[in-house]
């Protein structure tokens, strides 16, 4: 069965709009035959809308992927800026992956490197990895609730069916 990933791409214009899309056609590429996806696109002037703020602010505590595409050489407006650290606070402990896009480059002014190292601390503060590209593997979720560890406990694998039908023959004692 595929697992699902969630993944809200907060874009800041229609340059970053299409740095997103890329990620994601990539991601979606990469990991189609294990993978599916659950894509929301929010663009950072809703985040100044209270309604539309805190619909996407529901779809960051839910996510497994947060794609922030930036374009330009603007540092991130402090609205977005508060707006992102409401919403990865609001996701408690549970794991996820932030996405800073464009990386920065060598050679890129230093409001491309603070853009890159304000979200690197967003992550790590949050408890969540951080990523400039497609990564090569998605990591293993661990289970949310009690209800799924005690589901996956107490399925029957084609493995643990072999296993439990198996009569083993004691050896000859000598």
């Amino acid at each position: 069965m595929k697992s699902k990933w969630s993944v809200l791409a907060l874009y800041e214009d229609a340059d970053a709009r299409q740095l997103a899309v890329q990620f994601c056609d990539g991601l979606v590429r990469r990991f189609w035959s294990e993978s599916g996806f659950d894509l929301s696109w929010c663009d950072w002037n809703g985040l100044e809308h209270p309604i539309s703020a805190s619909e996407a602010a529901k779809k960051a505590h839910e996510a497994d992927l947060i794609v922030v595409a930036l374009s330009g050489q603007r540092i991130i407006p402090q609205h977005v800026k508060g707006w992102l650290d409401l919403a990865v606070q609001g996701r408690g402990e549970r794991e996820g992956i932030l996405v800073g896009l464009p990386d920065a480059q060598p050679g890129d002014d230093a409001a491309g490197a603070a853009r890159q190292m304000y979200l690197r601390k967003l992550a790590h503060q949050a408890g969540m990895d951080y990523l400039t590209a497609v990564p090569q593997s998605l990591p293993t979720r661990v289970p949310e609730s009690a209800d799924a560890y005690n589901q996956r406990a107490t399925q029957v694998t084609s493995v643990l069916d072999k296993i439990l039908s198996h009569t083993c023959v004691p050896p000859p004692l000598l």
